[in-house]
């Protein structure tokens, strides 16, 4: 058993006009040991005729906490490897997106250690996709250390969009978080803490570029070894169910766990466990999200996720098809892919809730939700979506002067199969 005191640096998100904020919270890491684990008799988790593959992303967190995020990762290695699998890494400072990308393409289970910042947050009244719900890797003027500065661009936020569009995980992957803000629904100790309704939606928008992947399950957890212990306990018994193996963790009280469901996903639920944690502090540390009936064994399907993409389509999304219009711009994303989503169609709670959909013309790409309109319901010029120009570039082929095309809008934010995706806005 290692014990030591650790200094956890949290970061928002850097949003554009807001400045830098940070805080520095002792906490007391106990790394639970791993070594003595008994584990299965093989690599049976998914595909039988070729090794589970586990990758292992650790981003920049500075150069005092890097190592040891470094070494909860490793941790979840010596587990993976005892049991048969393959592991691919990609740490700080070489968790640069090219590399992080090769680690993933495949992977079984993608573990990722690092800087997160999800939504809601106190930096942005609106979902920003291209940074939120994702990864902060290394950033365009990284230096070759483990410097994490979204201000000076050591440290750039790859969020949900940029996953989807570049991400090839294998077909019914497991997520899992570790020590990544926002992710299991705690926010920051500098702020207050989340209510069980924002401790949901965090959890769940962090979960969503997973399952529109295709991935099986999401975890979240702020536990020190909380990584390992997942992928051991994945791995050793793929016969347990995802709601067994949330339970296995020794930090687990039954007392502890709330459960919500998924919103437009059937069978799915979002568990969230609020107990006292770091430096006795109670708050969201672990989460879950998914089936927590269904076991990995079940629900994973064998072969590379490069060509299966109806694999990775997830559940049925809730879908509309109509007439678009388009728009110059919406205060604040002038520029930018956006759309507005008719009031009869939820407009106005998709901007806090949902927060984007997945529009398909020519082409289909995933879009923000940042405004509302009356769009005409009801009457014969109805439209079910307006979509900024830039958003219109990414759906359309038509020029801007063809003012209508028809769409495919899918209110879940789902690619539906066999979908083109397009790469995140700004790539």
């Amino acid at each position: 058993m290692v014990r030591g005191t650790l200094t956890r640096l949290w970061r928002g998100p850097g949003v554009p006009g807001r400045g830098r904020r940070r805080r520095r919270l002792a906490v007391l890491g106990l790394l639970l040991g791993v070594a003595g684990w008994t584990l299965g008799s093989g690599p049976a988790v998914y595909a039988a005729e070729r090794a589970v593959k586990v990758a292992l992303i650790v981003g920049p967190v500075g150069e005092q906490l890097t190592p040891v995020y470094i070494g909860f990762a490793e941790e979840a290695a010596k587990v993976a490897r005892a049991e048969g699998a393959t592991v691919a890494r990609a740490y700080s400072p070489a968790a640069t997106p090219d590399k992080v990308l090769a680690a993933v393409r495949d992977a079984d289970i993608v573990v990722y250690l690092g800087h997160g910042v999800g939504f809601p947050n106190p930096y942005s009244a609106v979902p920003l996709p291209d940074r939120t719900n994702g990864w902060g890797l290394q950033g365009p003027h990284a230096r070759g250390t483990n410097a994490d500065s979204w201000v000076d661009g050591t440290l750039a936020y790859f969020g949900e969009d940029w996953i989807v569009a570049h991400a090839r995980p294998a077909p019914g992957f497991v997520m899992i978080y570790s020590n990544a803000c926002y992710a299991p629904g705690a926010g920051e100790g500098q702020y207050p803490r989340a209510s069980a309704d924002e401790a949901a939606q965090r959890v769940a928008n962090y979960a969503r570029p997973a399952f529109a992947l295709g991935a099986s399950a999401y975890f979240a957890t702020d536990f020190s070894a909380g990584a390992a212990q997942l992928v051991g306990s994945m791995l050793r018994d793929p016969a347990r169910s995802f709601g067994q193996i949330f339970a296995s963790d020794p930090h687990f009280l039954p007392t502890a766990l709330d459960r919500h469901p998924l919103a437009g996903s059937a069978g799915r639920e979002v568990w969230l466990h609020r107990s006292s944690y770091l430096n006795g502090v109670t708050d969201y540390w672990y989460a879950f999200a998914g089936n927590p009936a269904v076991a990995p064994g079940a629900a994973a399907r064998p072969g590379p996720a490069a060509s299966q993409l109806s694999a990775r389509a997830g559940p049925a999304p809730d879908e509309v098809v109509g007439i678009a219009s388009h728009y110059a711009f919406t205060p604040g994303f002038e520029g930018k892919p956006t759309v507005g989503l008719p009031d009869a169609l939820g407009g106005r709670a998709s901007l806090s809730i949902n927060g984007w959909v997945v529009v398909c013309g020519d082409r289909c790409a995933r879009i923000p939700v940042v405004d509302s309109c009356p769009c005409y319901w009801g009457t014969p010029e109805q439209r079910v979506v307006n979509l900024s120009e830039a958003a219109w570039s990414l759906v359309s082929t038509a020029p801007l002067e063809k003012g209508l095309i028809k769409v495919t809008l899918y209110l879940n934010g789902s690619y539906p199969a066999e979908a083109s995706l397009q790469p995140a806005p700004g790539d």
